[in-house]
């Protein structure tokens, strides 16, 4: 069976939040709070308070966005609500603990990417610091016998994890899990987008310049002078308002917005190409079998 890409999945809500509500894009809160409350790290799980202050603290290096108790309470009931969360305990006991639809929340979430990164680049920002942090994690657990990294309940966890399905299919395979530990990948990914952004961009102003071309063969104050009262003598009498008039009419706004635009995701790209140089010269590709207390068992697949 063709299997279905996180891009697809969570660009579609229509079809899968009814029976897979936790299938859906996060934000850089969410993945922090789903990051924070994996079982292994939160054995008994984290209570709101405990969860703010480990926010804050992650903030610090992290893009998280405002880190204050009534943001962390309400992204906790939405996490909860659509099951990336379970609740252990009761009342002011109450605490928070990752699920397994949580756990593959967060995978699908590592792989896509949505915004522009020249207005706005917290996404990409925190979604490679936590691909690198896992594969430093796993590089280094990777020395380890494997009788050291898995317990009863972590095995239980991940039997679930890899049980999850959306549309009648299971989401978290093996390539998958390869995919969102792969932060080249990611770069790549965002790469792509980038450069189709700015093409995009490119053939605006391409169309932008022919018709400043054609405009600019008008006459305005011809045409004022030509005009009787009304409109034509309000811009006759402010030489101010036929200037901005001109600018306007000859594409000028437009050309310098969309020659800024383009300039920005050039340079963007030259930012991925250092990032892509670094973590090629850094980090290894890490075997994953055998840490299933991590992220996944992939041995037999």
């Amino acid at each position: 069976m063709t299997e279905l890409s996180p891009a697809f999945l969570l660009s579609s809500p229509e079809l899968v939040e009814p029976g897979a509500p936790w299938c859906v894009m996060l934000d850089n809160l969410d993945l922090g709070i789903l990051v924070l409350t994996q079982p292994w790290l939160a054995i008994e799980g984290l209570r709101t308070a405990e969860l703010e202050r480990q926010l804050m603290a992650l903030a610090v290096e992290q893009p998280l966005g405002p880190v204050y108790f009534q943001r962390v309470k309400r992204a906790v009931a939405r996490l909860e609500a659509a099951g990336a969360l379970c609740t252990i305990g009761a009342g002011r006991a109450r605490r928070f603990r990752l699920t397994p639809e949580g756990m593959a929340a967060l995978i699908l979430n590592l792989q896509v990417l949505h915004r522009d990164p020249t207005l706005d680049g917290s996404e990409l920002e925190l979604k490679r610091a936590l691909v690198v942090m896992w594969n430093l994690v796993l590089d280094r657990m990777a020395e380890l016998p494997p009788e050291m990294l898995v317990s009863p309940e972590t095995n239980r966890f991940f039997d679930e994890l890899e049980q999850v399905c959306v549309l009648s299919e299971r989401v978290i395979t093996a390539p998958v899990v390869a995919r969102a530990l792969d932060v080249l990948g990611l770069l790549e990914t965002q790469r792509g987008r980038v450069q189709r952004m700015m093409a995009s961009a490119e053939r605006r102003l391409e169309l932008v310049e022919r018709q400043a071309e054609a405009l600019g063969e008008i006459d305005l104050g011809r045409l004022v002078k030509q005009g009787h009262g009304g409109a034509a003598s309000m811009l006759a009498s402010s030489p101010e308002t036929m200037a901005l008039v001109r600018s306007l009419a000859t594409g000028v706004l437009p050309r310098l917005g969309l020659r800024a635009t383009i300039s920005r995701y050039r340079r963007y790209l030259g930012y991925l190409d250092d990032l892509t140089q670094m973590y090629a010269g850094q980090l290894r590709t890490v075997p994953i079998a055998g840490v299933r207390g991590i992220l996944l068992r992939t041995g037999g697949r």
